[in-house]
């Protein structure tokens, strides 16, 4: 649906149950998901979890499916880290001393939260940054 803006996504379920499944995209509405598009292609966020019907879970990513309560053949991440050093240097310039969550930064450089998440990954298993734990884990601070 559209209007002056997009207002929902509707998408087949992606679990071949047969439903069609209604995105909210409007903040009047409720808390929304955002819908990215990039050359990539499209990125929906956060992920849909259906709570009723046939109760998947899944983020709609680079025009793929990542289903997050299991993990199959298919089911990798799209394009490795080395497709993106330019995020990855964005990313590190803004982590500082404090732990942050991911998404803040993602709305700050306006980047798909799900590719942030990724570059933070990326600098801490590379040692520049430090991922939080327990509550904060997804929550990122420069390494000091």
């Amino acid at each position: 649906m559209h209007r002056d803006r997009p207002r929902a996504l509707v998408i087949a379920c992606p679990d071949g149950c047969g439903e069609k499944l209604t995105v909210n995209l409007d903040p009047a509405l409720g808390p929304p998901w955002r819908l990215y598009h990039t050359k990539r292609g499209l990125t929906l966020y956060p992920s849909v979890w259906r709570d009723s019907g046939c109760g998947s879970h899944f983020i709609v990513w680079n025009n793929t499916v990542q289903w997050c309560d299991r993990w199959e053949a298919g089911n990798r991440e799209p394009e490795p880290e080395q497709a993106f050093p330019d995020l990855v240097r964005e990313v590190a310039a803004r982590l500082d001393e404090r732990l942050r969550p991911y998404v803040t930064v993602a709305g700050e450089l306006d980047e798909v939260p799900w590719e942030v998440l990724r570059a933070c990954r990326a600098l801490a298993r590379a040692g520049r940054a430090v991922e939080g734990t327990g509550k904060q884990s997804g929550w990122f601070r420069r390494s000091v």
